[in-house]
């Protein structure tokens, strides 16, 4: 009994300074995505004789350095690009609103004036606000960035060197009726966490790459922002692919591109949909998470209500811990009864 409550006490006190610490929860997240995606690695290197400190360590150097060099290539177009949209904001800002306008005077029409519809001047004021504030607070964003950049690495570090030793060292203290439950509700974690992010974060680089290759392709500006933007989005279930778009539209909207131009780009995200929907999710995502749509969206909403934007993405693999840790407590009660 002792054992237990030093359990649940160990996990309660981990959970209330992840969460009441700033920039923790972000790093912790980013640590734990980057220990999935490279414990495969460091085990295959382990199995080949390479100890585990050294295996992590060279992993890690490699990274910094293949990171470092993507870094130095990507960044002076990516700077560039985002100098220049800061440049154009305003721009886009007021041919938003004006679409905006436009939109309502028709719709206002089609109902007759009966019941009137008035919020473009009112949205136009809050994004001058909102990116106003978004630019002058970029120094402390990208103050907190740096700290999650080198937080995220430093959890995954140990994590991938110490992960293994800390979990032996957790589960001594489980109760031994309990051991072999809670050493199977371990070992299917590590497997299902390890699966869906691996694939989720493969689903996003693919449509971000696609949709990247396709603007670029075109020769639509802000390629190289927009790919980013579209695979950071699609990490939000159902909603994301939608607000990955809706930039994309609005600039072309704003730019006044042709007909022609307009539906090349709607094909190019609606392509990557399709790769995505048909492809993806069929093959790598779907067999991993076993949830009816209705579930889905409403884990999502309270996901957005707890945690904002970081609370819909990892929402989904929460649900799947609480899942699975009830399934395998029922299996584990039926099977002790039976």
């Amino acid at each position: 009994m002792i054992k237990s409550f030093a359990v649940v006490g160990i996990l309660i006190l981990c959970t209330v300074v992840v969460f009441k610490t700033e920039n923790i929860l972000v790093s912790f997240v980013l640590g734990f995505v980057i220990y999935y995606l490279l414990a495969p690695v460091v085990n295959a290197i382990e199995r080949t004789g390479v100890s585990r400190r050294i295996g992590v360590t060279g992993l890690f150097i490699f990274i910094t350095a293949a990171s470092g060099f993507g870094i130095y290539i990507l960044l002076p177009a990516t700077a560039g690009q985002l100098s220049a949209f800061k440049n154009e904001l305003p721009k886009f800002i007021e041919g938003t609103t004006n679409l905006l306008a436009i939109s309502e005077q028709k719709l206002n029409s089609f109902l007759f004036n009966l019941y009137r519809i008035d919020i473009s001047k009112s949205l136009g004021a809050t994004l001058i606000i909102f990116f106003k504030g978004l630019f002058s607070d970029l120094p402390d964003i990208i103050s907190s960035s740096v700290a999650v950049i080198i937080l995220a690495p430093f959890f995954a570090f140990f994590m991938l060197l110490d992960g293994q030793t800390a979990t032996k060292k957790l589960l001594a203290l489980v109760p031994n009726n309990l051991f072999e439950l809670a050493l199977n509700l371990q070992h299917r974690m590590n497997v299902q966490l390890g699966d869906f992010i691996r694939a989720r974060l493969l689903e996003a680089a693919i449509v971000g790459l696609f949709v990247g290759l396709g603007l670029a392709i075109v020769g639509f500006p802000y390629a190289v922002l927009l790919a980013v933007f579209a695979g950071l989005a699609n990490l939000i279930p159902y909603i994301g692919p939608v607000i990955g778009a809706i930039p994309t539209v609005l600039i072309a909207l704003v730019d006044g591109v042709t007909a022609l131009e307009f539906l090349i780009v709607i094909a190019v995200y609606t392509a990557a949909q399709l790769i995505d929907i048909f492809i993806i999710i069929p093959l790598v995502v779907a067999k991993i998470v076993n949830f009816h749509p209705v579930a889905v969206v409403i884990v999502i909403i309270i996901g957005a209500q707890i945690g904002g934007i970081l609370g819909m993405i990892i929402s989904i693999p929460v649900a799947c811990i609480i899942k699975l840790t009830i399934t395998t407590i029922y299996s584990h009660l039926a099977e002790f009864n039976g």
